[in-house]
């Protein structure tokens, strides 16, 4: 009984622990400009070129390329209606809406959405 659920940990731990740059697209630019989209709809902080190359195990960092997915995956994300369903969902506030122009709009519809899940 403890084999399958140990294994099961492992894949999923494995699994989230990929160090190469997202695939493009096609549609959405460069590796640099896809890693800056996911980590903004996955509500992370802009992460600076020492992490990324980190992470990635790539130091030629795009730093426009990235900001500019960064600012696309923000403008999908951060929507009053969004948070609100977060909120809903009992899912914490992305910290990629933090930076957002109407970033105190955003976490009142994500608290509304919290206080009514």
């Amino acid at each position: 009984m403890k084999k399958p659920a140990l294994c099961t940990l492992l894949f999923l731990l494995t699994g989230c622990g990929s160090t190469s740059p997202p695939p493009s697209t096609g549609s959405g630019g460069s590796q640099w400009f896809q890693a800056g989209y996911h980590d903004a709809l996955a509500g992370k902080i802009v992460r600076d070129n020492n992490t990324l190359a980190e992470w990635y195990g790539n130091p030629q960092i795009d730093r426009d390329d990235y900001l500019k997915g960064y600012s696309s995956g923000q403008s999908e994300i951060c929507l009053p209606d969004k948070m609100l369903a977060l909120g809903k969902q009992g899912r914490k506030f992305p910290a990629a809406c933090d930076a957002s122009d109407n970033a105190e709009q955003l976490r009142q519809e994500w608290l509304k959405g919290r206080d009514k899940g």
